[in-house]
């Protein structure tokens, strides 16, 4: 079945914290919804207990992501095969493998392949923040941005198959504000540092102009966050605040949509609007 929702992240967890409840949303109602990766995590944190090895740790990540798509009721998932690139500033930038060093055309054509398979109604990726800067989420957001394009134009990749025009293209913008909220309950009350909200306001940010209430899936998204056994200690900070807190803040996804772009002071609470 073509159609529906296609999401394309960087890593396995990404999804989940950012658009899982969405992808729940939308599959209970029947809704096609493909999750495209573009790398396994190779270079993520490893929690103490999982048997995960750096050597390991992609295969591990990639299981991980598939177990945590089937609680939300994705079917379909799908990775680039690019390796992770690490956090900027890391040795692992520097890695050719890396998806950051892919080579532009052939990142953009892997998902203009997909998307003129697929041809789904409703396209998501990061922002040009990446949420906090990632490498990764920043080279994905532009690939799979271009990738929006180029699949509508006959002229590109035209051996990828026929043109596709998506009719939607959302990013998913997570509001700053409401970030470093949680990030001060988090630390029992404490405002974030200077430096980090200094970093993080600093970013190329949207307003979000599309909230999906997910409470309806609530705990389908938290068990799917629980499947990424490996970044556990990334996700178990948020897991300790006391559900009303964490309702507050992951009972809602936030999106901006891209294209075609809505009016100004304009929202919504539909993707397919």
């Amino acid at each position: 079945m073509t159609g529906g929702l296609l999401a394309i992240f960087a890593h396995p967890d990404d999804e989940t914290f950012g658009v899982g409840g969405t992808m729940a949303h939308y599959a209970a109602r029947g809704v096609p919804v493909t999750m495209v990766s573009a790398t396994r995590g190779e270079v993520g944190e490893i929690a103490p207990g999982t048997e995960a090895t750096p050597e390991t740790l992609g295969a591990f990540r990639e299981q991980e992501l598939r177990d945590a798509m089937a609680i939300l009721g994705v079917r379909d998932v799908r990775f680039l095969g690019y390796r992770d690139s690490g956090m900027h500033g890391t040795a692992e930038n520097g890695n050719p493998l890396s998806y950051i060093n892919a080579d532009r055309d052939e990142a953009v054509s892997s998902i203009v392949r997909i998307i003129r398979e697929r041809r789904p109604d409703v396209i998501v990726t990061w922002d040009a923040s990446g949420g906090y800067g990632h490498p990764d989420h920043i080279a994905v957001h532009e690939h799979a941005t271009a990738a929006f394009h180029a699949a509508a134009d006959p002229s590109q990749f035209a051996a990828d198959g026929e043109p596709w025009r998506t009719p939607l293209l959302y990013y998913n913008a997570i509001p700053v504000g409401l970030f470093l909220e949680l990030l001060a309950e988090m630390n029992e009350g404490q405002e974030p540092s200077f430096s980090e909200d200094e970093r993080l306001n600093a970013l190329p940010r949207v307003v979000p102009n599309c909230v999906i209430d997910i409470n309806a899936h609530f705990e389908e998204k938290e068990r799917a966050l629980m499947m990424h056994r490996t970044q556990i200690s990334d996700i178990e900070p948020f897991m300790k605040l006391p559900e009303p807190t964490r309702r507050r803040f992951f009972g809602r996804e936030f999106f901006y949509r891209a294209h075609p772009p809505l009016a100004d002071g304009a929202t919504i609470d539909d993707l397919f609007a």
